[in-house]
């Protein structure tokens, strides 16, 4: 059974001190995510266009 609305969790952007960090999890992370940073940006609309 899967969920009717789940949450993508693929990318994620978090805010880190005074930057917005991009991580990225690949398939092959399975069960875990195994974020990789992608890349660190002075806002989060920069960071939101970086993932578009």
């Amino acid at each position: 059974m899967t969920p009717a609305t789940s949450d993508d969790l693929t990318t994620l952007i978090e805010k880190t001190g005074s930057e917005f960090v991009v991580f990225w999890s690949p398939e092959t992370a399975e069960h875990d995510p195994a974020y990789r940073e992608l890349g660190r940006f002075p806002t989060e609309q920069q960071a939101i266009e970086f993932l578009s």
